[in-house]
């Protein structure tokens, strides 16, 4: 099928970070149901088998967050159980008897609770394993005017969120409080330094990318101990859902350029989507490679491509971050809208998103070398996998 890229895709949806928002402090048991956790030491999966202890950094299953359309108030929370293979129905609703809201963002897994940003309906909400909700906090202004929370990272105890009145928010993940909140727009900032997208942590550091909704060129970087911004980095063009701190500790971020290809653009004023990569410990910027969507696991980044107005030059490959080889992963033509991306941190299984118009989501799942092993199919928009491992 030909693949193509939607603008509202592209617009409204959000892949957030892969990697920087996932700490496992407890895990799933009982054949991988979400939340239960484990005896305690000698205690095996469901508390009683030793035997059964999965060994560290095997994936028990994953949480699969769809976006949902835009104004359904459709977004949902489903759970991959890689013990029997079955993905669940909607954990939030059965856990409180009503749906998450519109437009579920981006999730986190962090110690024993679940965080996820619900644009639409303005929103964090902060979950057990079981989906379970202790806790909604309302995201506004001052002055009460909603506002849409964005994209999650999360560091030494605290979790933190981007949205679009410019700033990151910092939640206490005790006391379930927002204890901070930072405004990243400085006075007689340029056009286009609003809209901050995704997030991640580096060497004691925040990195938000600044979209400036397809106007901004700058990363903010803000000390995350002292909670104060330090300044800006000017990249390429709009850095927007792509964020992630890799296993090399560098940090790699996608700018989606102007859309190159489109009639309004002539060749020489493209500007096509970029992976980038920060080291964390001078700040320095360089162009890594063309990209849509990223993922890492160990030296390898698994990389989508397409621009939206070029069809044809779309391609998913894998880049090996220490030699710059690249390889073919597989056929993009197979998809009809990627959006996004994910890799299971044990068994290196690839799974890809693919999110037709109006209809619900197919998850594709490779192996690590690129071969086809099956498809299941997801709710709505799916935008996110957060593996649970143990």
């Amino acid at each position: 099928m030909k693949m193509k890229w939607c603008k509202w895709a592209i617009m409204a949806l959000a892949l957030g970070c892969f990697t920087a928002c996932s700490e496992d402090d407890d895990t799933v048991g009982d054949g991988g149901k979400p939340g239960e956790e484990t005896g305690g030491n000698g205690g095996g999966a469901n508390g009683s088998d030793s035997t059964a202890v999965p060994s560290p950094g095997v994936a028990l299953g994953a949480y699969v967050l769809n976006t949902g359309n835009w104004g359904g108030n459709d977004a949902s929370i489903q759970y991959l159980d890689f013990q029997t293979g079955k993905l669940s129905e909607d954990l939030y609703a059965a856990a409180n008897g009503e749906g998450l809201g519109d437009l579920g963002q981006d999730l986190c897994v962090y110690g024993s609770k679940i965080y996820v940003t619900v644009s639409g309906s303005s929103k964090v909400v902060i979950m057990d394993r079981k989906c379970k909700v202790l806790k909604s906090i309302p995201v506004a202004t001052e002055d009460g005017t909603p506002v849409e929370p964005r994209y999650m990272a999360a560091c030494e105890g605290k979790v933190y969120f981007t949205a679009y009145d410019g700033t990151v928010s910092r939640i206490d993940t005790t006391s379930m409080a927002i204890d901070g909140k930072l405004n990243l727009i400085d006075a007689g900032a340029q056009t286009g330094y609003d809209h901050p997208e995704a997030i991640t942590s580096a060497n004691g550091k925040l990195y938000v990318n600044i979209s400036g909704y397809s106007k901004g060129k700058w990363l903010a970087v803000v000390d995350a101990a002292s909670f104060t911004k330090l300044k800006d980095i000017e990249v390429m063009l709009n850095p927007y859902t792509q964020c992630i701190t890799a296993e090399d500790g560098y940090v790699y971020f996608v700018s989606n350029g102007n859309y190159a290809g489109s009639p309004s653009l002539t060749p020489d004023q493209y500007i096509y989507g970029t992976m980038q990569r920060l080291d964390p410990e001078t700040d320095q910027v360089e162009q890594v490679c063309r990209a849509t969507y990223i993922a890492n696991a160990g030296e390898k980044m698994y990389i989508l491509y397409s621009e939206y107005y070029m069809p044809e030059v779309a391609r998913a490959y894998v880049r090996d971050l220490k030699t710059g080889d690249e390889q073919e992963f597989m056929d993009m033509a197979d998809l009809q809208s990627a959006n996004g991306l994910a890799v299971d941190p044990a068994s290196g299984d690839v799974y890809v998103f693919d999110v037709p118009y109006g209809a619900a989501s197919d998850v594709h799942v490779y192996g690590a070398d690129g071969t086809y092993k099956r498809t299941f199919e997801a709710g709505m928009s799916t935008s996110k996998m957060v593996f649970v491992t143990k």
